[in-house]
């Protein structure tokens, strides 16, 4: 049986100066004590023996943060114990893993670094840049100063996040930071390389996600679009002998193919095999959600897939996104997504469309046409592979307020209606 106790270990100049709170950790029949990061005089430590701290104690706040710490290393201690095999780890192996070693004056940029590492060992390349982006916008801000883990204040959050503001950062962009930062600074508390505290440094910056206006193509811009003088390569089964002409032409083929495959995103189109199709069936499972989604073959879209058979002769994949092997195609991809938005805005000014193009503009494009030829909306979430309708609902075109107005007014004639048959009751009834 394995016990968790703490001890206060009274200091050696005497009563009148504080001891170390300790925790002692035994485990088949073996002993262990672990320092924490506190000190707590003889009468504190009498004090959190009861069931409640008194208001009038000395150090009130300080003796609850002793408090939450000692819950929060029971709790952690049930969770370690129910996560190994007792027999297999010794009672060293489970302090380690209990209470790795504190370090809590390494530098934010140091542990920030080692983590990104390990995140790319096991796979998760992009969470690993995702916190380098973070930890080194923070570094920038402090000058370039590799600050202590313990540094990471709610007053250095704060001002971090207001000059994020001046410099004209929009409320996601700073959200991605805070929340990067909040997450290596939890890894950091989970691995015990800074004490637990319940003080959030997080707490007042915004860390949430703020909706965007959806932009979508109306028919008559989409149509446009379509009919582009790359639809004349496309027509007659010939490429651009300009190398700028057919980047733009690809970038074309993409953002028409994604439209016609109901709004395919972009990464599925990057990922998408020759074995995805089975007679004139695509059949694949969507990155985001996992989805399995099936699309019939349409013949715009046949023609779309033959127009780059050259350029997939000896790959697996149906589009030339993903072209060099043994070079990670995460990164591959990353770099198409990158290449197809640039190009896309390109094709906006060609077309006078009047609206920026992203990759994703198909897809909103796809749902808000559906929507403005009344498909029901369980229609529009089941063909954007949507896991439930209030997901659509993002990405639909708000109603034009003309048609609100008719809406208005075709609500407020019903109820007109009742009342001048209510007058003409009353009035036979007089």
């Amino acid at each position: 049986m394995s016990t968790l106790t703490f001890i206060l270990r009274l200091s050696s100049c005497g009563t009148d100066s504080p001891g170390r709170l300790c925790l002692r950790l035994v485990h088949t029949r073996r002993s262990k004590t672990i320092s924490s990061p506190y000190k707590l005089y003889a009468q504190e430590w009498e004090i959190l023996q009861q069931d409640q701290i008194p208001d009038d104690a000395p150090r009130k706040s300080y003796l609850e943060k002793v408090q939450e710490y000692m819950e929060h290393m029971r709790k952690a201690f049930d969770k370690t114990m129910s996560s190994f095999p007792d027999h297999f780890y010794s009672v060293e192996d489970f302090a380690v893993l209990l209470c790795p070693p504190f370090k809590a004056r390494d530098g934010l940029s140091t542990y920030a670094e080692q983590l990104s590492r390990r995140l790319e060992r096991h796979g998760k390349e992009r969470t690993a840049r995702a916190y380098r982006s973070s930890y080194r916008k923070l570094s920038e801000f402090v000058k370039g100063q590799d600050i202590s883990l313990l540094s990471i204040t709610a007053e250095l959050i704060r001002a971090f996040e207001q000059d994020l503001k001046a410099k004209g950062k929009s409320l996601n962009t700073i959200s991605f930071y805070m929340r990067n930062l909040r997450a290596i600074c939890n890894r950091a508390v989970d691995e015990g390389m800074i004490p637990y505290t319940s003080e959030n440094p997080f707490k007042a910056v915004f860390t949430g996600f703020k909706r965007t206006p959806k932009r979508a193509l109306g028919t008559e811009q989409m149509q446009r679009l379509q009919h582009m003088k790359y639809a004349t390569y496309l027509e007659k089964r010939t490429c651009p002998s300009c190398t700028q002409e057919k980047s733009l032409y690809d970038a074309w083929r993409y953002f028409i193919f994604c439209f016609q495959a109901r709004g395919m995103c972009f990464i599925d189109l990057s990922f998408l095999r020759k074995d995805n199709i089975r007679g004139n069936i695509i059949r694949y499972y969507r990155k985001k959600t996992g989805g399995l989604i099936e699309i019939k073959i349409t013949p715009i879209m046949q023609v779309l897939i033959d127009s780059f058979t050259q350029d997939v002769t000896k790959s697996p994949y149906l589009f030339p996104v993903i072209t060099t092997p043994g070079k990670k195609e995460r990164l591959q991809y990353e770099t198409g997504l990158r290449m197809q938005n640039r190009r896309l805005k390109e094709l906006a000014q060609q077309a006078s469309i009047g609206l920026s193009l992203t990759t994703h503009v198909s897809r909103h494009s796809w749902a808000s046409i559906a929507k403005r030829e009344n498909l029901p909306l369980w229609v529009i979430s089941e063909g954007l592979g949507h896991s439930n309708e209030k997901t659509t609902y993002t990405y639909l075109a708000q109603l034009e307020r003309s048609r609100l107005d008719s809406a208005n007014e075709m609500v407020c004639a019903v109820v007109n209606k009742e009342a001048r048959m209510n007058k003409k009751m009353k009035k036979s009834i007089i």
